[in-house]
């Protein structure tokens, strides 16, 4: 199972009635993501991605979310992460009400409710947003610097070829007019009998 199924699986099941094969789709929910974060009213500031802590996972990138959350002054309560080890517990065919309950039984235990879960799932969606964006803008200006230096090349090739044929056509009209001037030159030989029309064939 995929981490992406895996979260949707925790977090979001199909409504009660419905029948057992209509589910979210991957596609679905992230565009319901995708929608949330376009209600965002004040956008965040974005972290450069060069401060970003990183690693390399089977050849793919990889980020520390805690490493980022430590650095973002998000106090270390894993609210989140302790609730999503305890649905991750629970039986997945459990009607979502069951997991409700169950989830705030849980809470209660460890001295936690559900404004805690909450806040800190704000705190910590504030700050991948901002590593996104972060991201986003600087691939967004990066690119524009690789197409600029791109055209910059074609305009260079092109330039190139121009003088290319220029080059070339230089040559012809030097070959033409030498070829012109020996035939003159050529012909003094030929009138004085020097050399005569069929050697010069």
């Amino acid at each position: 199972m995929s981490s992406w199924t895996k979260v949707k699986s925790l977090f979001w099941q199909a409504p009660p009635g419905a029948p057992a094969s209509d589910e979210i789709s991957d596609a679905d929910f992230q565009e319901m993501l995708s929608a949330d974060h376009a209600l965002v009213e004040s956008p965040v500031a974005p972290v450069d991605p060069a401060t970003v802590a990183t690693h390399t996972v089977g050849g793919a990138l990889a980020i520390d979310f805690q490493a980022e959350y430590d650095a973002a002054g998000i106090p270390n309560t894993d609210e989140v992460e302790q609730l999503e080890r305890f649905l991750n517990g629970l039986d997945q065919h459990l009607p979502q009400t069951s997991k409700l309950a169950a989830a705030k039984a849980f809470l209660g235990a460890v001295g936690k409710n559900v404004d805690d879960v909450l806040r800190d799932a704000a705190r910590k969606i504030e700050r991948v947003r901002a590593i996104r964006t972060g991201q986003e803008q600087s691939t967004e200006h990066s690119v524009s610097a690789e197409r600029a230096a791109i055209q910059e090349l074609t305009a260079a090739i092109e330039q190139r070829k121009a003088t290319m044929e220029a080059l070339t056509r230089e040559l012809e009209s030097v070959r033409h007019a030498c070829l012109v001037e020996e035939s003159r030159l050529q012909a003094a030989r030929v009138f004085f009998g020097t050399i005569s029309e069929e050697k010069l064939g």
